[in-house]
């Protein structure tokens, strides 16, 4: 939500977000029926404290992606999906893509080369200083009796990609520090045929590619921002009033 409520507030541009099903779980049981995969309809109390659905978000799948797509509009896709957003911060996974291999999912560059799309790869650093996890998946699914609980509950969640597990890790929130964005330089997928599985294979493995090399840089340069952590920020943004941010980093 703070990405698309940016760039909606800066460019005018709705930018219409592919959150997983469980996202909207509430609202569809709500709205039943009349809930569709372009969104709108219902409440969208799934998403605990987000509404998603008000931000423009739809339920992700390769249908929902080709309908955007193919109306011109602006779509927002993590590739990485539920491996990604829960991965394991005990275990060293921190900011690290867990993408599909290239051979075996290369969807989201197959469709964005169909209709000529322009991708901007998106980095974004600072969510996962946010809360302090105290049992990863694999631990929670280890504990005795409710493990086992845990396990039959994510087999009857809705699913977003074919074989994934939705096992949430058990955390607990910090106080927030900074985040930093980085938007990549466009890739154009005009000279790319949608029909071509190893062009499209390239594509998939060159945004990837360029987006690790985009969190690094913005890693490396979190560690020189004297307003990193939020009391020091504070106390300088209310000395001007809140009429401004301090300023980060020059790229």
């Amino acid at each position: 939500p703070l990405v698309v409520e940016e760039i909606l507030a800066q460019r005018g541009a709705l930018v219409r977000a592919l959150a997983h099903p469980v996202a909207f779980s509430s609202s569809r049981t709500t709205a039943g029926a009349n809930a569709t995969a372009t969104g709108g309809g219902g409440g969208g109390g799934g998403g605990g404290l987000v509404d998603f659905e008000t931000f423009g978000a739809v339920p992700v799948s390769g249908k929902a992606l080709f309908k955007l797509l193919s109306r011109g509009e602006h779509t927002l896709l993590y590739p990485g999906g539920v491996r990604e957003a829960f991965k394991s911060t005990k275990r060293g996974e921190s900011y690290q893509l867990f993408w599909p291999d290239a051979s075996e999912s290369a969807d989201f560059a197959r469709v964005a080369a169909r209709f000529n799309a322009t991708i901007v790869p998106v980095a974004a650093v600072g969510a996962e200083e946010g809360f302090e996890m105290l049992l990863d998946a694999d631990e929670l699914l280890a504990l005795p009796f409710l493990g086992g609980r845990v396990k039959e509950g994510a087999a009857r969640a809705p699913v977003g990609r074919p074989g994934e597990r939705f096992v949430s890790p058990v955390s607990l929130p910090k106080l927030p520090g900074r985040y930093y964005f980085l938007f990549g330089a466009p890739i154009a997928t005009g000279g790319v045929d949608a029909r071509d599985k190893a062009a499209c294979a390239a594509l998939y493995s060159q945004v990837q590619r360029e987006l690790e090399e985009a969190l690094q840089y913005l890693l490396s340069k979190r560690e020189a921002d004297p307003y990193q952590e939020v009391l020091p920020r504070v106390a300088v943004e209310a000395s001007w009033n809140w009429d401004r941010q301090v300023p980060t980093f020059r790229p």
